[in-house]
């Protein structure tokens, strides 16, 4: 017994004994995509005189309802969450509750992580169904990986590394354990790059057979009047702007944690904890150039000349700032023309 392995195995009585039925253990539609098959990997084969039928996997219905996962979740910070159930439906709910995390009122960074499998054509409908800058799907193609599998490890891999520097492009990552497509069967670049207009994320192949991220990027594809709009195309973008969101929230309450309110120009007393709007303003720009110095912000004079603070006028409690950073870019095309000379 292996409880480890997503099936069990049942060999039938005579004159069926050479037949073994494989039932996935995870009820749901996941257990259909669990790919069965021999002789993956170049010079593998069956030994002379021995054949082998398969029969795909098929008959997985009914996945569960994630609308009853969010309660229980709650508003603990969750930063990254793999999506290893990630059917349309499951999808859909995960995305309503994500733009729910995010919002001003519950400020909960989370990013949803997904994989599927399909051809270009079936995965490009799916990505074309959503439309959000807080979930990335991974086409995985033909891989025998289940999909599952690859959304763990593609979570971990985008988690961890942008953890460490959320503006950091996440290409060239290995999706530790996923097993690459045979040759003939992998995405072309021309596919890739259709997969990649529409809304799912692509992997490329190295000489020695491992699975890299070749770009992630989030579902976003349009914005609210249906435009295009790469905006939030690539994941780094949310992700660097969830840690500065953090950052300045952590930097206000650790400042200012009892501090009175006052106008700019009030004579108050050395010493007094009272903050004005001025002050709050010149620890933004401290904040600034210390996204700056980490590599995540530029155009440091843009910032300071469009950062508004100022003091509500109705409740006389608030302070209301705009705080407008340039988030850096990630480098991904080299274009050069090489121009010989005889």
């Amino acid at each position: 017994m292996r409880p480890d392995l997503p099936l069990t195995a049942e060999v039938g009585d005579a004159p069926n004994d050479n037949v073994v039925t494989l039932t996935a253990r995870n009820a749901g539609t996941a257990g259909n995509d669990i790919d069965v098959r021999h002789s993956h990997f170049g010079g593998e084969a069956l030994p002379a005189g021995v054949g082998v039928a398969i029969v795909a996997m098929a008959g997985g219905a009914t996945d569960p309802d994630l609308d009853a996962i969010w309660a229980i979740l709650g508003d603990e910070p969750y930063r990254t969450i793999v999506l290893g159930v990630a059917g349309n439906a499951a999808l859909a709910s995960a995305v309503t509750e994500f733009e729910d995390r995010a919002s001003a009122e519950r400020m909960l960074e989370s990013i949803g992580y997904a994989a599927r499998r399909g051809d270009q054509a079936a995965l490009s409908a799916i990505g074309t169904t959503f439309n959000s800058e807080l979930l990335t799907i991974l086409g995985t193609g033909s891989s025998p990986s289940c999909p599952c599998t690859v959304s763990a490890a593609y979570a971990a891999a985008c988690g961890y590394f942008s953890a460490i520097d959320p503006a950091r492009p996440l290409q060239t990552l290995e999706i530790v354990g996923m097993v690459a497509p045979r040759v003939e069967n992998r995405f072309s670049r021309a596919e890739r790059e259709q997969l990649l207009r529409d809304g799912i994320a692509t992997f490329q192949v190295t000489r020695a057979g491992e699975c890299q991220i070749e770009r992630a990027i989030t579902t976003y594809q349009t914005d609210d009047f249906d435009i295009e709009d790469v905006a939030f195309l690539d994941i780094e973008t949310p992700l660097t702007l969830f840690y500065l969101r953090a950052t300045l929230r952590a930097r206000i309450a650790q400042k200012f944690p009892r501090h009175k309110l006052a106008d700019d120009g009030t004579r108050f007393g050395a010493g007094q904890a009272i903050v004005t709007p001025a002050t709050i303003r010149a620890e933004l720009l401290a904040l600034a150039r210390e996204w700056e110095e980490l590599g995540l912000v530029e155009g440091l004079d843009q910032f300071k000349s469009d950062l508004i603070v100022e003091r509500d006028q109705s409740d006389p409690n608030r302070i209301n700032a705009l705080v407008p950073p340039d988030i850096v870019n990630q480098f991904r095309v080299f274009a050069g023309v090489v121009q010989f000379r005889l």
